[in-house]
């Protein structure tokens, strides 16, 4: 993978105190037990949570599916991927929650069409761009530019997330208050993705408190699937799928969180009072 040697800034990228973390923190490697099972052999996908019930897979603390970290193709053609991570102690949600906002507002001094730079540090192999579909909120979406190979070399996707509420699908205030009772929040709103060429990822997140202590994520994606009308997920076959391009997301998704963890709290403890267009 090629992702110590990352894009160069633009001139104003660079002149941004915000530029250090970019530079100052090299992306790490998996370890290698889970780089090979993220690598490696796909899951039975009988193992999987499928589509058509996919408000199942929210858990309470404690709970967890069979396989937790993996990926597969269903028969359908459609593909899967699960992600878990465990959060260091020293960081606290709401730093995570910040940041997942923070991001989708340029810098003051960054210019549109050369990416966002807030973007950019969380994952520098792949990262270009994010930001609020209407500048100002996620309630039209939000807008993403990356590639998702490492920085080997593959096309950058452009896609758009979209908020739906999961009590529209499923989601039954008896399972709400079973999640909470073990000490967890429900968000009752979740994503699907849609892309520049035909495509939809159904998406779900999860970070909650581990029993053992600390906090945890758990994501996993629906890759072909998008929230239908009827109140059920809906195949959409256009999505292009294979176990390639499976096991880049599972890889990309779980180191651009470790490398997030290493520079977070410094991040937060510099920004999170400053004007929300900071430098």
């Amino acid at each position: 993978m090629a992702y110590n040697t990352l894009p160069e800034l633009f001139p104003e990228e660079k002149a941004m105190p915000l530029s250090k973390y970019y530079y100052d923190y090299p992306m790490r490697d998996l370890d290698e037990e889970l780089k090979s099972i993220v690598l490696g052999k796909p899951m039975d996908y009988t193992l999987a949570v499928p589509a058509d019930r996919f408000v199942d897979w929210l858990k309470p603390c404690g709970e967890y599916e069979a396989v937790e970290n993996g990926y597969c193709m269903f028969p359908d053609g459609s593909g899967y991927i699960c992600t878990y991570t465990k959060i260091p102690e020293s960081i606290e949600p709401k730093k995570l929650f910040w940041y997942l906002n923070w991001l989708n507002v340029y810098p003051k001094s960054a210019k549109y069409g050369r990416g966002n730079l807030r973007y950019k540090i969380w994952n520098p192999a792949d990262h270009w761009d994010h930001y609020f579909v209407n500048w100002k909120d996620p309630s039209e979406g939000i807008f993403t530019t990356e590639s998702l190979d490492m920085g080997e070399g593959d096309r950058k996707y452009n896609t758009i997330r979209h908020k739906f509420n999961l009590r529209n699908y499923g989601l039954t205030n008896e399972k709400i208050e079973q999640i909470k009772a073990s000490g967890a929040n429900v968000n009752e709103l979740s994503d699907w993705e849609s892309f520049d060429e035909p495509g939809s990822h159904l998406t779900l997140g999860q970070i909650r408190p581990n029993l053992d202590g600390g906090f945890e994520r758990r994501s996993v994606e629906w890759i072909g699937y998008r929230p239908g009308p009827d109140g059920k997920a809906q195949r959409d076959p256009r999505t292009k799928c294979d176990e390639a391009y499976l096991r880049k997301v599972g890889y990309h998704t779980l180191i651009e969180w470790i490398h997030l963890f290493d520079f977070l709290n410094e991040l937060y403890d510099e920004y999170h009072d400053q004007p929300i267009d900071a430098d």
